[in-house]
């Protein structure tokens, strides 16, 4: 009896500690210096600031202008008829093209536009991937969650063997509860192996994407009360202020519309002609004359120039227009998250609260099993349903602990997600 009754405190210790627990304070996310560390080094930002890198340097090349020098020689024979002579001639040029003053005001505002987007997608870059590092160690997080807590079933189900096999001892339990106690105890032995290997899993594709990440986490986890998420949020439309505020997605697309309007205003400015000049110089008369001259040239423009500013213009209409509802699209996700973020934590409340019955009932069928009423079967019928309602209990915890980060993450109050460039634009600081 001694033996049944201390499976019966281990079976209500064992359900009750991840309730208990809930209550204190955990730090079960990554610490901020080692996810943006992890951030910068993840492929899609690694990707992104090569990228920026590389439109650095294009747009440096417009600031500058790409107008280059041309260098031209030629040679030529002169014959003359009378008295027949004949006079080897030659010459040299150097030309460029003029960049008038409007067109290389258009160019640097380009180059600056360009430079503006390549950083809005860096940005959008290292906030995606910190929303992926989020779906990656929530995942891990329930794996890991859930493997201790299998665990601690297999040391109830062995518990539970040997008081069965202490009750057939004293003759108060048939030989065949030994077999579905054995039973019971190999299948919570399957599912904490598989456990397991899918913590293993989880934590293998956190560690692959996310490498030199630290993937460990305190035991216990903090209780998502509403008022703990929406405290620091505000209100629901101080929610989506702060978001619209930092979401680089949408500065992205303003910025992607910007250099387009950019880029039409510089298609315009070269709708006039290019103007070239040079100088050259000439000998001739097999050397018995020298010609020192300046050249201009100007390019007729066609029509292809007008119908690419007409592309560029449609474009940046076209781009304007996403952007606005983008902007809109965004509004309501960033609402609709909020409000999911207080329906999941309702969610948890609930679920834990059906835990903590199905728990009790757990141990009231242990208790009477250790008082010689009820059966075996019934004592295995409620730990199961006691740990379906911990499991669900626990998965509910975790969603509402997710949101509210992804909830932080968008408002750029969990990680840093800003990018600053310094004076020139050349290099971009995360």
């Amino acid at each position: 009896m001694k033996t049944v009754r201390t499976l019966g405190l281990a079976l209500a210790l064992a359900f009750a500690a991840p309730v208990m627990s809930a209550a204190a304070r955990a730090d079960y996310l990554p610490d901020p210096a080692a996810a943006e560390a992890a951030l910068l080094a993840s492929p899609m930002v690694a990707q992104a600031r090569g990228e920026f890198a590389a439109q650095s340097l294009r747009s440096e090349s417009l600031r500058h202008g790409r107008e280059e020098w041309t260098l031209a020689a030629d040679t030529l024979q002169r014959r003359i008829d009378a008295p027949q002579d004949r006079f080897v001639e030659w010459g040299v040029a150097v030309s460029r093209p003029l960049r008038l003053p409007g067109r290389a005001e258009a160019d640097r505002t380009l180059a600056g536009a360009l430079t503006a987007h390549a950083e809005a997608s860096l940005g959008e870059a290292m906030h995606e991937s910190g929303r992926q590092l989020l779906v990656l160690w929530f995942d891990w997080l329930n794996e890991a969650s859930q493997s201790k807590v299998w665990l601690g079933q297999v040391a109830l189900a062995e518990q539970q063997l040997g008081a069965v096999n202490a009750r057939i001892r004293l003759g108060e339990a048939a030989r065949s509860e030994r077999v579905n106690a054995e039973a019971a105890l190999a299948q919570v032995r399957l599912q904490q192996q598989q456990a397991a290997t899918r913590e293993q899993r989880a934590r293998s594709r956190l560690m692959t994407q996310y490498q030199g990440l630290p993937v460990t986490a305190d035991d216990t986890l903090p209780s998502p009360v509403e008022r703990n998420i929406h405290a620091l949020q505000g209100t629901a439309d101080d929610y989506v202020s702060a978001v619209l505020a930092h979401n680089h997605e949408l500065f992205r697309a303003r910025r992607q519309a910007e250099a387009l309007r950019a880029e039409a205003r510089q298609l315009a400015s070269r709708r006039s002609g290019d103007t070239k000049v040079g100088v050259f110089y000439k000998n001739e008369m097999g050397g018995n004359e020298h010609l020192l001259g300046v050249s201009v040239g100007l390019t007729l423009p066609g029509s292809a120039r007008r119908t690419d500013q007409q592309a560029a213009e449609q474009l940046s209409l076209t781009a304007e227009d996403a952007a606005i509802r983008l902007e809109q699209r965004l509004r309501e996700e960033a609402r609709a998250d909020f409000v999911a973020a207080g329906a999941l934590v309702t969610n948890w409340q609930l679920a834990e609260r059906a835990a903590r019955s199905l728990t009790e009932a757990a141990r009231l069928a242990t208790r009477a099993y250790s008082l010689g009423e009820g059966s075996l079967d019934q004592v295995l019928l409620s730990r199961r349903l006691a740990l379906d309602g911990q499991l669900s209990a626990q998965q509910a915890q975790l969603a509402a602990l997710a949101a509210d980060a992804r909830l932080k993450l968008d408002a750029h109050q969990l990680w840093p997600l800003d990018v600053e460039t310094d004076t020139d634009g050349a290099h971009a600081h995360l």
